[in-house]
């Protein structure tokens, strides 16, 4: 691989600026006419949708520079003609799933070139991609806002099935067919006819149109060479070590936008190095943050913050590989090898910490009844009743789930999920078939199911709306739940009774679990804090326990939150502060 750019003088590139962008615009187009295609063959508002969020995050991200240069009193054309917004835009529009809301794109957009972009001096000057610095935003703050158009059902992407259910570690043959089955095989990922972000269509197609920007000159072919390539390198090495087959790297590249970010957002010239050397270890060290992300964040896809990292990093990255070139050469070629090293080490590590999937993890989970407290802490409400169509919203966990309930001669013909207000990438895991056609033929008084693990309360938010559909008249009374307590499946504030919350977080280290803690409130500040239960590594993070840490948090509020971490504890101190946070959000402090 070369290392070093031709020695002085150099040459005059015939490419300008505005033609690179111009040609680069044309490869997200050509991109983004599959994934029109695609979500054409599911219906009409899946396409309108799709149109939309181009269409408001383009005018959105041109509009915010339009005005940012008449506050600046600079000339409008030639400001813009400089400073190409709507690749921005377009790039944000391709980022984001079909189900976001139109009110999140707009803010983002604004936000993105505003913060991400003009405030550091505008086009060349900005350290983070802005279009990823945009779709983090939604990460953060909109995740849970989609689009209230209820011909847009959500469904589970491939990268959200295996991290929220297979938690990127599938050993089990069994298994790993019924994943392939899911996703429609890995020839489907390659062909890329399965829900996503809008840009998370054909790896096929991208590749193509990849080759032919980098034979353009438009791209470096090194980054997404090498990190698509050294994501291909370390999973296959992962697969090797703990007994997955080769179904496993290729996942990972098929999958979740590696081939889009590696072709369109790791190759911004103005967020990336300078230098070849610095342009190979900046992909490199985005592929071994992917992995690492992946495997042990408790988050489905590592592309997006795995590039905004490195953008963070390529100053430094800049400063390593200032040096004269020839003589650089062996020191580059050196610490290539040893960021691989070390970051293929780190991700075999991660991967050894985590629990392999087994049938537990499968679909199929509890068995679910009127009588099971998943079931009974749900609160339904009847919609509309047309010719036997029952449309039932349900308070489930986190938000209101809405479903369409079929009911002819007594029983259940079909349910229908139209809406999803519970968490993004687990509730939207009972949408699917195998768990939806269990309630065919039920009647009243006789539904019981297995729910989907990884989404047993919103399992139960199902049967809560069949339940009702097929028993209207009970409807004003909601059954009490048990007095046993509910499966926690999902981090967040489990219950309130008279300001004493129940609230479960993310372990630090072992993330698939949870720290469960007690938290009264009083006067709008907290009054106390106590452990209920601390799955983080024993005799580390149980040491949190104890009077002099919990103490701190007595009479707190948003407004004054400092407290001390527990030595030797600071994953699992973190815990405790986001349950804190959690509550105090919840009283609005």
């Amino acid at each position: 691989m070369k290392l070093k750019y031709n020695a002085a003088p150099n040459y005059r590139c015939e490419l300008s600026t505005k033609r690179i962008m111009n040609e680069l615009l044309i490869g997200l187009l050509v991109v983004y006419a599959f994934s029109l295609y695609y979500y054409s063959t599911l219906g009409s508002a899946y396409l309108v949708q799709a149109l939309l969020i181009m269409v408001v995050s383009v005018v959105s991200c041109v509009a915010t520079e339009v005005v940012w240069a008449l506050v600046t009193k600079k000339n409008v054309k030639e400001f813009l003609s400089s400073s190409f917004p709507y690749i921005t835009g377009v790039i944000l529009a391709l980022m984001v799933p079909i189900q976001t809301s139109l009110y999140a794109i707009l803010i983002s957009s604004v936000l993105c070139i505003l913060f991400g972009k003009l405030v550091f001096g505008g086009f060349g000057q900005n350290i983070f991609n802005p279009a990823a610095f945009g779709r983090a935003i939604i990460f953060a703050a909109f995740a849970g806002l989609t689009t209230k158009t209820v011909d847009i059902v959500t469904s589970v992407t491939p990268t959200t099935l295996m991290a929220s259910t297979y938690h990127w570690f599938v050993t089990d043959s069994a298994l790993v067919s019924e994943l392939m089955e899911a996703v429609g095989g890995l020839s489907n990922l390659a062909v890329g006819m399965y829900s996503g972000a809008l840009g998370e269509t054909s790896a096929i197609l991208i590749a193509i149109v990849g080759v032919v920007l980098a034979l353009r000159k438009v791209i470096d072919w090194r980054i997404p060479v090498v990190y698509v390539g050294g994501v291909f390198v370390i999973t296959a090495i992962m697969a090797l070590v703990f007994g997955m087959g080769m179904w496993y790297p290729f996942y990972h590249i098929l999958t979740g936008g590696l081939m889009f970010g590696a072709v369109f957002m790791a190759t911004d010239p103005v967020t990336s190095p300078t230098s070849a050397t610095g342009r190979t270890i900046f992909a490199l060290g985005c592929a071994i943050l992917t992995v690492l992300i992946r495997v042990k964040a408790n988050l489905p896809e590592g592309v997006l913050y795995s590039i905004l990292i490195m953008n963070a990093l390529t100053p430094m990255i800049e400063r390593f590989c200032d040096c004269e070139q020839v003589a650089g050469a062996k020191k580059a070629l050196m610490s290539f090898i040893g960021v691989g090293v070390v970051g293929c080490g780190a991700c075999l590590l991660a991967l050894s910490t985590v629990t392999p999937a087994s049938a537990s993890a499968a679909p199929a989970g509890k068995t679910l009844n009127a009588d099971s407290s998943e079931v009974t802490a749900s609160t339904a409400t009847i919609v509309s009743n047309e010719n036997g169509v029952v449309t039932v919203d349900v308070d489930s966990y986190m938000g209101v789930n809405q479903f369409e309930i079929t009911i002819a001669d007594g029983a259940v013909e079909s349910v229908k999920v139209n809406s999803i207000g519970d968490t993004p990438g687990y509730g939207d895991l009972i949408d699917n078939e195998d768990f939806l056609s269990q309630f065919v033929g039920a009647t009243e008084g006789n539904v019981s199911v297995d729910a989907v693990s990884g989404a047993t309360m919103s399992s139960g938010s199902a049967v809560q709306a069949v339940i009702t559909a097929l028993s209207p008249a009970d409807t004003a009374e909601p059954t009490e739940p048990e007095t046993t307590e509910p499966e926690i499946t999902e981090a967040g504030i489990i219950s309130n009774e008279n300001g004493v919350y129940t609230v479960a977080v993310n372990g630090g280290f072992n993330t698939a679990d949870f720290n469960v803690f007690e938290i009264t409130v009083a006067d709008n500040a907290i009054a106390s804090v106590s452990v209920v239960e601390i799955n983080d590594t024993a005799g580390i993070g149980d040491s949190i326990d104890n009077e002099e840490y919990l103490g701190q948090f007595a009479g707190l509020n948003s407004s004054d939150f400092t407290v001390d971490v527990q030595s030797g504890a600071t994953m699992s101190s973190g815990s405790c502060e986001e349950a804190v946070r959690l509550v105090l959000e919840d009283l609005g402090l």
